[in-house]
């Protein structure tokens, strides 16, 4: 695994200055946003080195390629028209929506889908294709609650990370070493991404970035699941909170303002806080991803007591996380902070 992991790690760093070279000689598009909180042209390519890390990995480590192909086929599609997204800025949010769609349904309609038993939902589980839709639908929120927290520097790495050591810690609980060995490459393979995001900020995932962490996030968590059917099915949206919050607050919030669903704010929690800190864009964008940490730690520690005492409440761990999120982003609405 060392010597894998060094591999890919020079094929990583060559593939970041190699972007850079070529940057420098030819345009890329100026990244142009409302939610913009960073100086200066900063390479969106978090993505592209994170998913050749990965597949590199995945080859020199002779992964069983078999058991994750409807993950990689997904991820592929999904990482082909968004690193295109992250280069041009071009594609509109219906076409990417589309994609998000069609890459969730590759991965979902060839993937064994564990079964819901949350009590209400119980009959889905007998209509296989409203199943399959329930899945997508979920996987394409995912995605778009992981594209909605990546404004800080490190704060989507931050809870990725978070979620694949939930997945490590209950799939070595239940002795599955293939998932096991399967998060350390990802982890791994992430690794150079974060340590160029934060705190340096010399590059960001963008949207193909996002988008991979969110999909290997869902297909792990359905993989988890889908093999230890006694996982009761909440306990997914406990490990995954951070993401599914932001995602389903900032509906409501639009929705309730009379706003798209669709169209980017600076409304989120981190840019809540982020305004309310003093200093340059840099440090109030790095200390205020810093102050973000407890929301991406809190739903491991959530899934660990679930594991280690209680596996049942897990809707109640979750209302938990979600009132947590929003006293704080009620009350930085209304006040500021200074450090």
């Amino acid at each position: 695994m060392f010597k894998s992991f060094l591999i890919s790690l020079l094929a990583q760093i060559t593939l970041y200055f190699l972007f850079i070279f070529l940057k420098k000689k030819y345009s890329f598009g100026k990244y142009e946003a409302v939610q913009k909180i960073h100086d200066g042209e900063i390479p969106r390519i978090g993505g592209f080195i994170f998913f050749i890390g990965f597949i590199i990995l995945l080859v020199l480590n002779k992964t069983n390629l078999s058991l994750i192909l409807p993950l990689l086929a997904g991820s592929l599609f999904i990482f082909s028209f968004s690193f295109y997204e992250d280069v041009k800025q071009n594609l509109s949010p219906i076409f990417r929506l589309i994609i998000l769609f069609i890459g969730s349904f590759i991965f979902v309609f060839f993937t064994n889908l564990p079964k819901i038993n949350i009590s209400f939902l119980l009959a889905i589980n007998n209509h296989h294709y409203f199943l399959i839709l329930i899945f997508i639908l979920s996987l394409m929120l995912l995605m778009n609650g992981f594209n909605f927290i990546d404004g800080l520097n490190g704060l989507s790495s931050f809870s990725f990370f978070s979620i694949l050591l939930s997945i490590y810690y209950v799939a070595n609980f239940y002795g599955d070493y293939f998932l096991t060995s399967l998060v350390i490459i990802i982890s791994l393979s992430s690794l150079i991404v974060f340590l160029l995001n934060f705190p340096f900020g010399k590059i960001f995932l963008g949207d193909s970035g996002s988008y991979l962490y969110a999909i290997i996030s869902g297909s792990l968590v359905i993989y988890l699941f889908n093999k230890n059917p006694e996982l009761p099915s909440l306990l997914a949206m406990v490990i995954l909170a951070y993401p599914i919050t932001e995602m389903l607050f900032s509906i409501f919030r639009k929705l309730l303002k009379g706003h798209s669903p669709l169209k980017p704010d600076t409304n989120h929690l981190h840019h809540l806080i982020y305004e309310r800190l003093d200093g340059n864009k840099f440090s109030r964008n790095n200390i205020a991803s810093l102050l973000m940490i407890p929301y991406c730690i809190l739903p491991f520690g959530l899934s660990y007591f679930s594991i280690n005492y209680n596996l049942d409440n897990n809707l109640i761990k979750y209302l938990i996380f979600f009132i947590l999120y929003f006293m704080v982003y009620i009350i930085l609405s209304k006040s500021k902070i200074n450090t």
